[in-house]
């Protein structure tokens, strides 16, 4: 009887111990059936926005956006400048995104999974766009693989392509979580309405992976199909952007850029690009006629240059440098110009920039540098305030992060007619192209709630005077080398924020043509793709740094002649 009791009370404590375990959860080894999936997929979305800033910030700085010090390109960039977007690219991005991938189709979240897929695919072909061939299928597998070796940039552009497809297929499943609603961190709307713009982003980035490899590979039929079937980003209400707030600290939500320009010290950190600043104000028309985003794309803490030093800067007393251009004839307005150097328009303007590869000193100038404006940014608008920038100006750094616009894809559009992919008249998509960019940037500050006096809003005179100069230009184009320069140019100012993309122009085309040149003379080669990063090459066994100067080696959709860039 005594053995019955003992048998019988270790039988009860084994059930008991049983229900037990089923109560406990070792937060170390989460059973991922009960996985927070919404943390995973916060965690992927806002990473991409990090990750996106910061290969933006190349593209701009090799397009003339944003200042290159240079002073030639193998010494403009290291391998420890990019340690960081790799990371982020593989821990932030990919790491996250196939956790949240594999719980979240279990869960049978599947508009996560598949918003997911598009920003895991987009992350792919940017990582090929800079640097080339890159780790993917062995990547991110653990201890079970800690030297990855590297796949075919060509390979994993069709695996980004395929994971798109998926994203198509995935959005249109039903499950029970339906759309993330607020947890959508770039259109967190209804749920038809936000299913609908990422089955668009989609299909948007099928085009933009096509149009960048037509160059190499045979995918006229695809584009066509997209362009006909016509499912793409093409309003303003379907832009694919990533939104920041205004909040300073604990987070601070503000763009980055914002962050950098408008400190408590009262003193911008970047320099915008000469050449920029001079395509905007005046290549295609000066003054009155100057582009009509102008005064939304920069601030000007000067409105003249009488605080033009040699020590505020150097380059007002240097000698113009004597293998820049001089008297090429402007295609907009049919008179001559020079490369533009150090100062706009004359020394007058007040817009005070940096030349491309200038690597002199830095002057006391942080009061006296024109600054990002309030698009893309969230800076300020430019109504001749002639004040030094501070903190809480304009849309306190609620900016945008311009990933993919209407305006872009119909740029797209254009490009693709002009190369006989399609059968349409360019000149109509560019004409699209480049209103559809200007109604978005001068009707952003009303989104922000920042006012603009109603003398600073552009005339729709001054508007069509733009874009009846750029279609002449485009008439009177005497080849099609020409005209791309034309497209190109107005998909370039419209790209302002969108660096990756004005970078992938720019190596596909060629164009602009007319770019400003370093300021040394001889730069070396052009860079092509960026070196592999330090913590890729010194950490992988089976990483190796690029041969020669790194710089020269094209992505796999690069076949254009080293000539054709400066």
């Amino acid at each position: 009887m005594k053995k019955l009791l003992i048998i019988t009370g270790m039988l009860l404590s084994l059930g008991s111990c049983k229900k037990l375990d089923n109560l406990l959860v070792n937060p170390n080894a989460p059973d991922p059936s009960t996985a927070n999936t919404d943390l995973y997929f916060t965690q992927v979305q806002l990473s991409f926005a990090g990750f996106f800033n910061g290969a933006s910030s190349n593209g701009m700085e090799l397009t003339r956006m944003i200042i290159m010090y240079g002073p030639n390109y193998q010494n403009a960039y290291g391998p420890t400048s990019y340690d960081g977007l790799w990371s982020n690219a593989y821990t932030g991005i990919f790491k996250h995104a196939n956790e949240m991938i594999s719980i979240g189709t279990n869960q049978k979240k599947y508009v996560h999974v598949g918003i997911t897929k598009i920003l895991k695919a987009y992350t792919m072909m940017t990582l090929v766009d800079m640097f080339g061939d890159v780790p993917y299928t062995e990547a991110n597998l653990g201890s079970s693989n800690t030297n990855p070796k590297a796949d075919k940039g060509v390979d994993i552009y069709a695996k980004a392509i395929v994971l798109l497809d998926e994203a198509i297929v995935d959005l249109a499943r039903t499950g029970p979580s339906g759309y993330p609603g607020s947890l959508d961190l770039f259109y967190a709307t209804g749920s038809a309405a936000g299913t609908a713009n990422w089955r668009r982003v989609a299909k948007t980035l099928k085009l933009r992976a096509y149009m960048n490899t037509r160059l190499v590979q045979n995918n006229a039929t695809a584009i066509q199909a997209l362009l006909t079937e016509n499912d793409l980003i093409n309003t303003k209400a379907q832009d694919f952007e990533f939104k920041y707030g205004s909040k300073v600290s604990n987070p601070n939500t503000r763009h980055p850029r914002y962050s950098g320009n408008y400190t408590p010290g009262g003193n911008a950190g970047d320099y915008i690009g000469t050449h920029f600043l001079w395509t905007v104000s005046t290549e295609r028309g000066a003054g009155a006629n100057a582009d009509p985003r102008l005064r939304y794309y920069f601030y000007r803490q000067v409105t003249n240059n009488a605080q033009v030093t040699p020590n505020s800067s150097s380059c007002s007393v240097e000698t113009r440098p004597a293998h820049y251009t001089t008297g090429s004839t402007n295609p907009y307005t049919g008179t001559t110009y020079d490369m533009p150097f150090c100062l706009v328009a004359n020394g007058t303007s007040g817009l005070w920039g940096r030349d491309h590869g200038d690597n002199s000193g830095i002057p006391p100038d942080g009061n006296l540098r024109t600054t990002v404006g309030i698009y893309p940014f969230g800076g300020e608008i430019d109504e001749a305030q002639a004040t030094r920038v501070s903190l809480d100006r304009g849309a306190r750094g609620a900016g945008i992060q311009p990933i993919w616009q209407s305006a872009f894809t119909d740029f797209l559009r254009a490009e693709a007619a002009l190369a006989g992919i399609v059968a349409a008249d360019p000149k109509v998509a560019l004409e699209s192209g480049m209103r559809k960019s200007i109604d978005k940037v001068i009707t952003y500050p009303a989104t922000v709630n920042v006012p603009v006096a109603a003398a600073t809003v552009p005339t729709q005179a001054r508007i069509d005077g733009l874009v009846s100069r750029v279609l002449n230009a485009y008439d009177l184009a005497a080849n099609n080398s020409d005209r791309y320069d034309v497209i190109m140019k107005e998909y370039y100012v419209a790209l302002w924020g969108n660096g990756i993309d004005a970078y992938n122009m720019y190596r596909r085309t060629g164009k602009p043509g007319n770019f400003q040149f370093t300021k040394i003379a001889n730069p070396g080669s052009f860079i092509r793709s960026f070196l592999y990063p330090s913590v890729y090459v010194n950490l992988n066994l089976n990483a190796t740094q690029k041969p020669g100067t790194g710089v020269e080696t094209p992505v796999f959709w690069d076949n254009n002649p080293a000539t054709l860039f400066r």
